[in-house]
């Protein structure tokens, strides 16, 4: 019995997991109200939940800038030395949470910024976005391939010391695993490809 639940929440991790990591390279233009403004900035969504992502985006944005949680939306002030300009610009982002992930939120907060700068600043952004998605996926997917790996050498252990019907199972467990790993392995070389 025991062995068939197991089964059982075996198939469903595989399947969770075949679903939940489907990179889009898409980065589509979108308009959304923080701090009482209506911004104009970009979207892409990720297929890992928003707390993750905004974790995610927290360490990723402390490479080149001073993020700060402003409790319903992340301010990331990017200093003058490093944006190639004569003033700080600031990035605000905020994640919403859907049933199948979350959509991923950037816009430039252009009120210190210079009307002829603006264009050159949101195609910086854009970039931006598009290291971060790439980045978080690699980094995510690298652990779960990294997990899985593991599993499939435990299975591998159980096959060479099973024999009977014991060892069938063992033998179907390692096989969903090596599917499961070449599906990573496809996915990450997709990302690799992106943008």
């Amino acid at each position: 019995m025991t062995e068939r639940i197991l089964l059982i929440f075996f198939v469903f991790f595989m399947s969770y997991c075949g679903w939940s990591q489907d990179f889009s390279a898409q980065i589509n233009p979108d308009k959304l109200t923080i701090d009482g403004k209506a911004r104009d900035g970009i979207s892409t969504s990720f297929d890992f939940p928003a707390k993750e992502v905004e974790r995610g985006w927290w360490r990723y944005s402390r490479e080149f800038g001073r993020p700060l949680n402003m409790r319903g939306y992340y301010k990331v002030t990017v200093p003058s030395e490093v944006n190639s300009g004569n003033v700080d610009i600031i990035l605000l982002s905020k994640t919403l949470g859907s049933k199948t992930g979350c959509k991923f939120f950037v816009a430039l907060d252009q009120e210190n910024v210079p009307k002829t700068k603006v264009a050159a600043y949101n195609a910086q952004i854009k970039t931006i976005l598009q290291d971060f998605k790439k980045a978080y996926y690699i980094e995510e997917l690298g652990e779960i391939l990294g997990k899985a790996e593991k599993k499939a050498a435990t299975a591998s252990k159980k096959v060479s010391k099973s024999n009977g019907n014991g060892k069938e199972k063992a033998l179907h467990e390692l096989t969903n695993y090596q599917k499961q790993i070449e599906t990573i392995k496809s996915q990450l070389k997709i990302i690799y490809q992106a943008y």
